[in-house]
């Protein structure tokens, strides 16, 4: 049986290739992803729908990289909070945010089947919406 923290850490790795294959795989076949806090007004998504989602998301950043800065294991409870921050390159500049992730894990912890996901909120609408103007001034597909 796996460990927590190694899904943990297969988790961080997979959003570090920046491939959604692999960001998937990571996933039970019934994940349920949760963007939070609630004040973003981003619906709960399975799978299907965090593909759909974030595909388009994925394309303007270049060189993602997250760093874990503190980890909590609950083993017994089959979960994983991950204080983390990232970075990566836009056309627009610099990207740097930072997110609390809570991990829940299948009963054989190889997987996670609830993804809860705070973001810096502030941060990224900023940020987000100067990518989409500059996309938009470019005549490229806005996320």
């Amino acid at each position: 049986m796996a460990s927590c923290l190694e899904t943990a850490k297969a988790v961080v790795s997979a959003y570090n290739t920046w491939t959604l294959e692999n960001i998937m795989d990571v996933r039970a076949s019934d994940c349920i992803n949760y963007i939070l806090p609630v004040s973003l007004g981003r619906k709960t998504m399975n799978n299907e729908e965090y593909i759909s989602f974030f595909a388009p998301r994925m394309a303007p950043f270049r060189n993602f990289n997250l760093k874990v800065q503190d980890t909590v294991v609950d083993e017994a409870a089959r979960k994983v909070v991950l204080h983390m921050t990232s970075t990566a390159s836009t056309d627009i500049g610099d990207y740097h945010n930072e997110y609390m992730v809570k991990l829940h894990m299948t009963d054989d912890r190889r997987k996670i089947d609830k993804f809860e996901e705070f973001v810096d909120s502030a941060y990224s609408a900023r940020y987000m919406a100067e990518l989409q103007k500059y996309q938009s001034e470019q005549g490229k597909a806005s996320m």
